[in-house]
């Protein structure tokens, strides 16, 4: 992945993804644009006119504008999701981090929202309403509901080869959390312990059964003393009956500040 601030020639870089994107070179534009760190993508794209920006839509996926779209401020979101095709940005939403969508639906109005979220898929759809109802500034508010679960008698390949083949849509892999068959957070593994364990163990060998989770009543300010406390890139969020129901990332408990 290539961040333009460390590329030498980053004007030349940027004159010849415009040069391929005017031209209409779709694979010579994908090649370099994907490339870039998703800032960067995004610092190109909010400096194109809206000529540009609609030839954009066509060269990138739902999926891969959904990485942009994520990056913009909230008033842009609500201006350029007016550009958007509506399959196209409904697909978009579908597969945003379900707090990445929550944000941006949390800024429309009833009738906008309800708009999107009778268009998208259900359980994602759901997903959305249930953390707008929770407080502003707490843990259910900023947390992502889409968590990488592993069962205690898993193996390690098996896990492994979810992950290679991408069989997840969770927002950080950093840590795999241990559920039971009803959802209840029994312990953690983090991907380097996942790396370097043989690979016929099991989960259950492995987890570390020393839990640190919040309720989704816990403020952002208590969430940040935590992730600082214990230096943890993701916090689990867990009912009154342990059931596991998202994380907060590090990156979502600071940039809510």
């Amino acid at each position: 992945m290539i961040k333009l601030h460390q590329y030498k020639y980053k004007e030349e870089y940027t004159y010849y993804m415009l040069q391929a994107l005017k031209a209409g070179r779709r694979e010579g534009f994908r090649k370099d644009f994907l490339d870039l760190h998703p800032s960067d993508q995004t610092e190109f794209y909010v400096s194109l006119d809206d000529i540009k920006r609609l030839r954009i839509y066509s060269f990138l996926s739902p999926v891969e504008f959904g990485e942009i779209f994520s990056e913009l401020e909230p008033e842009m979101q609500k201006e350029m999701i007016l550009e958007l095709e509506r399959e196209y940005a409904i697909a978009m939403l579908n597969e945003l981090p379900s707090d990445d969508a929550a944000d941006f639906i949390g800024l429309l109005t009833h009738k906008e929202a309800d708009f999107f979220l009778t268009r998208m898929e259900q359980e994602e759809a759901e997903d959305i309403k249930q953390l707008l109802s929770y407080e502003e500034g707490t843990a259910g508010s900023l947390m992502t509901t889409e968590v990488f679960t592993v069962d205690q008698a898993d193996r390690v390949a098996d896990v492994l080869q979810r992950l290679h083949s991408k069989q997840t849509d969770a927002e950080t892999i950093y840590y795999l959390y241990v559920t039971d068959a009803e959802g209840h957070l029994l312990g953690v593994v983090t991907l380097r312990q996942l790396i370097v364990a043989a690979a016929d163990s099991f989960i259950a060998d492995i987890m570390n059964g020393k839990l640190i989770y919040v309720a989704v009543e816990t403020t952002r300010g208590e969430v940040l003393e935590i992730v600082k406390k214990y230096g943890l890139l993701a916090v689990p969020v867990v009912t009154a009956a342990d059931v596991l129901i998202g994380i907060v990332t590090f990156d979502d408990v600071f940039a809510a500040g």
